[in-house]
């Protein structure tokens, strides 16, 4: 009897495993593929997506891509010449800060975003995990990003290039993935650092920017 319900649990264990598994392997076949087309009346390619049996799934009318494969989220630029974030129904999930030319690069997972001319953080399926909040923030880093209120653009021109950064701003700190905020932070020692609150308490973060003290 305890043999036969040992065997009854393994297999309950096993089937939910399996399914577990299944259910993932079906969530990371499930993306489209880039693909492009001559349009005639703007002499040019643009870009569109189609699934892996090779079907149409969103008709080419994009000027670029910056998302080859397209699970969740996808960089497009539209007609008007603006970087947006779709899902695969074409909805705006959101528009990405532009560095390099293109949307930002994710860093541990995340990547800016603009809205309403404030800066927050999203995940790679689209998802606002951190308002807007910000007039300008770095990217991720050890868990912190450095963040700053108020201030602006400067910009120089030498022989080569253009560039700017920003400056004047009348409140700097750092935020972490929880978009806890922090006056001032140390640099990491064996994979800890101290921190300070916006209410001056102490703490401790670890490499991933959580407080565990």
């Amino acid at each position: 009897m305890k043999q036969l319900m040992k065997r009854t649990i393994i297999l309950l264990i096993t089937i939910g495993l399996l399914g577990c598994n299944l259910s993932k392997k079906s969530m990371a076949e499930d993306y489209l593929w880039s693909y492009t087309e001559y349009n005639a009346n703007l002499d040019c390619e643009l870009y569109g997506y189609k699934t892996q049996q090779g079907e149409i799934a969103i008709k080419a009318k994009y000027l670029m891509v910056d998302t080859k494969i397209f699970y969740a989220m996808a960089f497009v630029i539209q007609d008007n010449h603006k970087w947006v974030a779709i899902d695969k129904n074409e909805n705006i999930l959101l528009y990405p800060f532009i560095f390099d030319n293109g949307p930002d690069y994710a860093e541990e997972g995340v990547f800016r975003f603009v809205e309403n001319d404030k800066m927050g953080f999203a995940n790679m399926n689209g998802e606002k995990v951190i308002p807007a909040i910000f007039d300008f923030v770095g990217s991720f880093s050890d868990g912190i990003a450095e963040y700053t209120l108020g201030g602006h653009k400067e910009y120089a021109v030498d022989d080569l290039d253009s560039h700017w950064w920003w400056t004047d701003g009348y409140e700097t700190g750092y935020v972490n993935h929880s978009a806890q905020l922090f006056s001032k932070v140390t640099e990491l020692k064996n994979s800890i650092r101290e921190a300070w609150t916006k209410d001056n308490q102490h703490v401790l973060l670890n490499e991933a920017g959580e407080i565990i003290k």
